[in-house]
């Protein structure tokens, strides 16, 4: 695999976890997830009846199951179609429970990899680098190395802390924001600012705007 793939497979990867709250609200109905069950196998498979491509992302979390795969699974699935995703065998004397999280993205979306800022208007105020700022980051996000990156070359301190690692910090900080305890592990990017906590920072635009826009 070259370097670019891993690039861009680690980007696309963070835009469906970092989209997953906007995304299960507005799931295209015209790709569905199909369960095939076969005995002890239950297969899942990815349905697009549209006439343009859609990337999907399917996650399961269980015990009850031997996996194909322990990975999340991320596929393009082409117009008028139908993808096997993966495969669950159930073990014996076990219930078959199992959660899953399905996501649904334009492909156009998902492909469009952004490596600098120059196309964004920043305006950034200077009182900003007086104030305490904390990046919590998640493994392979790509956001959290370039919002790193905007911060150095603007000169703006800032300190960075492990999304998993400070769990019950996050989930104090959270505590009045409707987000639940399993759902803040999900997040790949946080941005807190003073007594400030976003959570819902996608993209570098969204990020340049809470930026530009923030006062005190």
């Amino acid at each position: 695999m070259n370097s670019n793939y891993k690039i861009a497979y680690s980007f696309i990867l963070f835009l469906f976890i970092s989209f997953f709250s906007f995304a299960q609200q507005t799931r295209d109905k015209k790709v569905s997830l199909i369960k095939k069950q076969n005995g002890k196998r239950l297969e899942f498979y990815a349905k697009n009846t549209d006439s343009m491509s859609y990337s999907v992302f399917l996650r399961i979390v269980t015990k009850d199951y031997r996996r194909s795969s322990n990975r999340p699974v991320l596929k393009v699935i082409p117009a008028n179609s139908e993808i096997h995703l993966i495969t669950l065998i159930k073990l014996t004397d076990k219930l078959g429970n199992y959660e899953e999280q399905f996501i649904v993205n334009k492909v156009s979306q998902s492909l469009r990899i952004r490596k600098d800022f120059d196309d964004f208007q920043i305006n950034i105020d200077d009182a900003l680098k007086t104030k305490d700022i904390t990046i919590f980051e998640s493994d392979n996000c790509s956001l959290c190395e370039d919002a790193k990156s905007l911060f150095n070359n603007s000169k703006i301190a800032f300190k960075t802390k492990h999304i998993i690692e400070n769990y019950n910090d996050l989930e104090l900080l959270l505590k009045n924001s409707g987000i639940t305890k399993d759902s803040i592990k999900n997040l790949p990017f946080i941005l807190k600012i003073k007594s400030k906590v976003y959570t819902n920072i996608s993209t570098e635009k969204v990020l340049i705007d809470t930026l530009n826009n923030y006062n005190n």
